[in-house]
């Protein structure tokens, strides 16, 4: 199911806002519980600690100051555009013991565990924003799995890879679940098209980059997802090269217009929740789940 309803929304008011628009354009039409519910945003999210100061949350100033990762500092973590497939496991598990001379094995409980977290999801990019949004996705992912090294002095060098929360489909679902991400794998399609991701100088206000022909009528129409201009008559407008404008944009990249990632991760609980704050019953009756406790 796609949520990117509001690019939908907004091709008719001419607005067009992605990832980051209103989530809440159906509230006229719902009951009065569906409209408490449509106040909070369940997408699927991955988000670093709110106090983190590392990858997109780096301390810094100016425009794109933060790279490659600025569009998730808007949306405070990946949010995945399409429902994820979440694949969770939780096991008890029992050793056996074998009597002599005996018709049936005995068991002895052992332990409980959640066991890693499988995420696929599928990510598609329709414009310039979007693509800058996936890039981002991809670059984010590839530096969780990476331990602070080096030159890092926040964290220090030598700490482990950051740890991510995961949130989405409602307070009982996922509130801010801790995990580590342990394996992320993504595939470049050659099936599909591929479209430019800028990356906008600081010093330079991002423009339209669309140059038209000299003597071109103004009344031609540009559909520029297609990548087609069409004159009077559906006659295709000769092609224009424009040159790349110095200082405006640079380090161009492509990404495809559909993909799909898979992420492998690892439930954190730390020994201080076990000991001080967990019990089946508040478990059972749903307290420690809006805690964040897997």
């Amino acid at each position: 199911m796609s949520l990117l309803v509001n690019t939908v929304a907004g091709l008719a008011t001419g607005v067009v806002q992605g990832l980051v628009g209103d989530i809440t354009r159906t509230q006229e039409s719902a009951t009065e519980n569906q409209f408490e519910q449509a106040q909070n945003d369940w997408r699927v999210r991955l988000s670093l600690a709110p106090e983190s100061k590392y990858l997109y949350n780096v301390p810094a100033f100016g425009p794109l100051a933060k790279g490659i990762l600025e569009p998730l500092y808007e949306t405070n973590g990946v949010i995945f555009p399409y429902t994820p497939q979440i694949q969770v496991s939780y096991a008890a598990n029992y050793e056996p013991t074998d009597p002599i001379h005996s018709n049936y094995k005995i068991y002895q409980y052992k332990n409980s565990s959640v066991d890693q977290i499988s995420i696929t999801a599928k990510f598609t990019a329709q414009d310039t924003n979007e693509a800058n949004y996936l890039l981002a996705v991809i670059h984010f992912f590839k530096s969780v799995t990476k331990m602070f090294y080096g030159q890092d002095q926040i964290p220090l060098n030598g700490s482990p890879p950051p740890l991510c929360f995961l949130s989405g489909l409602g307070t009982f679902q996922f509130n801010k679940h801790p995990l580590v991400i342990s394996s992320f794998n993504y595939t470049l399609p050659d099936n599909v098209d591929y479209i430019r991701a800028q990356y906008v100088s600081p010093s330079v206000s991002p423009t339209n980059d669309i140059v038209s022909p000299p003597n071109q009528p103004k009344f031609i129409i540009e559909i520029s997802r297609l990548g087609i201009t069409l004159l009077p008559g559906g006659q295709p407008a000769p092609t224009v090269f424009s040159p790349p404008r110095p200082g405006k944009f640079t380090d161009a990249t492509y990404v495809p217009t559909q993909m799909q990632i898979q992420l492998t991760a690892l439930p954190i609980v730390s020994r201080n929740v076990i000991r001080n704050d967990f019990s089946l019953k508040d478990y059972a009756n749903g307290s420690l789940i809006k805690k964040g406790i897997w």
